[in-house]
Order: C-alpha cells, then structure tokens, then sequence
C-alpha cells in the first residue's frame, strides 16, 4: 500500500485526478443551481396556468 501511495504522490496523474474531480464539483454545483431555479419558475408557472384557467385543483 505504501509503494501504491508513493508512486501515486510521485506522478503527475494524482494531479489530474484532482483537477478532474474539482471539475466535476464545480458542475455539480451549477447543476443543482439550475434545477433549483427551474423547479421554482416552473412551479411558479403551472400554478398560474392553473389559476388562469380557474382550476380548483392545482
């Protein structure tokens, strides 16, 4: 396990590895960001489609 750690920390790929994982954070966030906002408008919306079509049950 120690030679594995070594060789990890020697090489330049452990490096990608957490550039690729800083990436995939990043979008992530974005991505709960944009379904957080888009579930809000669209509720929003349908619920004054409903209202505007005089529906009682929304």
């Amino acid at each position: 396990m120690t030679k594995f750690m070594k060789k990890f920390v020697k090489e330049e790929s452990g490096a990608a590895i957490v550039e690729y994982g800083l990436a995939l954070l990043v979008v992530a966030s974005i991505a709960v960001g944009a379904f957080s906002y888009l579930g809000t408008t669209t509720n929003t919306n349908v619920t004054g489609a409903c209202a505007a079509l005089g529906s009682a049950t929304c």
